[in-house]
């Protein structure tokens, strides 16, 4: 098993940020899943001001729970969450340790997975309700922080990864002048 490290200090250099904008992007998630102000309906019937999240629903005395929102959001968005938190954790790990070139692969995997999951988790809870909070805004700088961590995880990851092709069979090209045909040699022949 061929066990890769980030030589390259632009590359390590890179994949520090991409687990620092990982870990941003999972803060901003936990605040935005902790606060319930997702929605704000300013023009309730009864004259007071409303807002309301996933879990719970408020005005200026009192949060009670949120029966009214699907259980997808919440699922989607607590399981995007931990797999933000597991591909934090894996970018991490790939910039402290040396990491097996074959597992390359999770941090980008991770990484999609939670935006897929926290994307689709908006899009199920703006079919029902408006995002217009301050907490649906943090959602959404999430996801473009994941966004941008996915693209240069992809990168440094197809970099590094047991697929990329690094000359496995061992041909060297050879060439001894100018108009003569390239001639393939093997190893040990």
């Amino acid at each position: 098993m061929t066990v890769a490290t980030n030589e390259n200090k632009c590359d390590h250099i890179r994949t520090i940020i991409i687990g620092f904008l990982c870990l941003i992007g999972l803060i901003l998630t936990i605040i935005a899943l902790c606060i319930p102000s997702w929605t704000i309906n300013e023009y309730s019937s009864d004259g007071e001001v409303h807002w309301y999240g996933p879990f719970k629903r408020c005005n200026r005395f009192q949060c009670i729970s949120n029966s009214d929102q699907p259980v997808w959001v919440i699922f989607l968005t607590i399981t995007g969450a931990l797999l933000l938190l597991c591909a934090t954790i894996s970018v991490f790990l790939m910039v402290f340790n040396a990491y097996f070139r074959r597992y390359f692969y999770l941090a980008s995997l991770f990484v999609f997975l939670s935006l897929l999951l926290h994307f689709i988790g908006i899009v199920v809870y703006t079919h029902q309700s408006i995002i217009n909070g301050i907490c649906a805004r943090l959602m959404l700088t999430s996801i473009v922080l994941t966004c941008f961590s996915l693209a240069m995880m992809s990168y440094i990851s197809g970099r590094y990864s047991a697929v990329y092709l690094t000359n496995r069979t061992g041909y060297q090209l050879t060439k001894t002048e100018n108009t003569e045909v390239i001639e393939v040699q093997t190893e040990g022949k």
